[in-house]
């Protein structure tokens, strides 16, 4: 038998959180092959070939059990029933400090401080200005 019919073999004589598992760690190492390429680490430049190939194989299974293809296999996979693996709980990011907010001003809402001495007489261009506004407002 050639390396691929063996390779499918073993493939078929998994169960189905067997198979899950070696389709994860596949993936997890064609990512390390494709970085430690980018980066010039790899001597053999065929693995990321390789590896895609028994990912592939694995898909293949996969397939075969989901669309009924191998009877054992679901007769086993129902007998055993597979829950999904719970993942980490992760604490609660702490929100950034916002920045301080600051209100608008609005001359009317700021309060006159009362000080002890005499108010000062407006000047003569504060009460024409004044005097202008009342004339537009009627």
């Amino acid at each position: 038998m050639t390396k691929q019919t063996d390779a499918l073999n073993d493939l078929r004589r998994m169960t189905v959180v067997e198979l899950d598992d070696h389709l994860s760690k596949q993936r997890r190492r064609l990512f390390e092959v494709r970085f430690q390429q980018a980066t010039g680490q790899v001597e053999n430049h065929r693995q990321v070939r390789e590896i895609r190939h028994e990912i592939a194989r694995a898909m293949t299974v996969k397939i075969e059990i989901e669309r009924g293809l191998r009877p054992a296999l679901i007769e086993q996979a129902a007998a055993r029933p597979v829950a999904p693996k719970p993942k980490p709980a992760r604490a609660p990011r702490a929100k950034p400090a916002g920045r301080l907010e600051v209100p608008a001003v609005v001359p009317a809402a700021v309060p006159v401080a009362e000080s002890s001495e005499p108010a000062q007489e407006p000047t003569r261009e504060v009460a024409e200005a004044v005097d202008a506004q009342e004339d537009v407002d009627e």
